[in-house]
């Protein structure tokens, strides 16, 4: 079945940390006092990227001005596939695709610390996650467990990013995203041909409610950025033809008290949402081919603009948003000149106009890239 579990094309992965030796016991994190554990001026930065490659080990995390500058760059040994990342006020998150060592990067000091939460499962051991995320004041990742003799499972780990004690927990299928509202955890997971949305009481740590979402057995999520709080009592979800890619796709409203799908709205031929963002009154989704939609509350589609997605050459890597701006990645296969190995794009959401080109020096060439915006004054 062709399942795009990331998001834009390919791989995926970012992360920008040290050549370091950060030691993760069980649950816990150390950091090693013996090489640099800090990404120097990050408070000066505009963004924080991460360079990695699929299968090799190895990472590179870099602090960039949007004028292209460096202020600080580190090169680590232990990671690979850092597959998503996730920001809130306190600190920058990367998780492994491949791997249980995921990173967090204070967003102040810009100290960088390894954390490796094990899976409950005795059969497996360095499953990797599909998701990092923070909802509210909660920080959520997934554990891949994969086949066991119940069916596919998954794991759900989180914890208030007041750094209180972590919760974990078993649920059935692929855990592909999650979203906190009102004090309880929404989890959106998959098997082969089913979807599903969880209910989850962190006071308890237990299951509450679980509804099917309607996929016909081809509709899938790509991204975790496709689930989102659509209002305080409500969610929207993007789904895509995934297996023979003949549907048009689909935002799904949820209604968060039953779970129940209460309206499905279909989209245009070509356009494939990948991820989508409220901002103020309007629902932004953005399609992997190079496409923005905007739309109401109602969902009735209302402007659209295209955006450069890259080429053969250039490949779309990540998207952000601020209230005003859209940021793509674009990063190449081999090193440009200069040691330039990849570009972010801002564009004016109210015009779709380009507003400003950040290039991306490193120091070696990566495979995929991702990268979170440091909302520095």
């Amino acid at each position: 079945m062709k399942r795009l579990k990331t998001l834009f094309i390919l791989a995926s992965i970012l992360i920008v940390t040290c050549s370091c030796d950060l030691q993760p016991t069980g649950n816990k994190t150390e950091r090693s006092s013996n090489h640099k554990t800090e990404l120097k001026n990050i408070s000066k930065g505009d963004f924080i990227v991460g360079f990695s490659h699929t299968l090799n080990r190895g990472a590179e995390f870099a602090i960039y001005k949007e004028n292209g500058s460096i202020q600080d760059s580190i090169i680590i040994k232990d990671a690979v596939n850092l597959s998503t990342s996730s920001y809130n006020k306190d600190d920058t998150f990367f998780s492994s695709n491949r791997s249980n060592h995921h990173f967090m990067v204070n967003n102040k000091p810009g100290r960088i610390k390894k954390f490796n939460d094990k899976s409950l499962s005795k059969a497996t051991e360095d499953e990797g996650a599909f998701f990092i995320n923070t909802s509210e004041n909660y920080v959520i990742h997934d554990i891949n467990v994969g086949y066991t003799d119940s069916g596919l499972q998954g794991e759900l780990v989180y914890w208030k990013d007041d750094k209180q004690k972590k919760n974990q927990i078993k649920l059935d299928g692929e855990i592909v995203s999650a979203q906190v509202l009102d004090n309880k955890i929404y989890a959106i997971a998959s098997d082969e041909e089913n979807m599903s949305i969880i209910s989850i009481n962190p006071k308890t740590n237990k299951q509450e409610k679980k509804a099917s979402i309607p996929n016909k057995t081809v509709y899938f999520t790509d991204d975790k950025d496709a689930f989102q709080i659509f209002d305080e009592r409500t969610f929207m979800l993007a789904i895509n033809d995934n297996v023979n890619e003949k549907e048009a796709s689909k935002i799904l409203l949820i209604d968060k008290e039953t779970l129940k799908t209460k309206k499905e709205v279909v989209m245009e031929n070509g356009f494939i949402p990948t991820k989508l963002k409220r901002i103020n009154d309007e629902i932004v989704a953005v399609s992997y081919n190079g496409k923005v939609s905007f739309f109401d509350e109602n969902l009735n589609k209302k402007k659209s603009f295209e955006f450069y997605a890259g080429n053969s050459e250039m490949l779309l890597n990540d998207i952000k948003f601020d209230d005003s701006n859209m940021y793509v990645l674009i990063k190449g296969f081999d090193m440009q000149k200069e040691k330039v190995l990849g570009e972010i794009t801002s564009y004016d959401l109210k015009s779709g106009k380009k507003v400003n080109t950040t290039p991306l020096k490193a120091k070696k060439e990566w495979e995929i890239a991702r990268f979170e915006l440091l909302h520095n004054e």
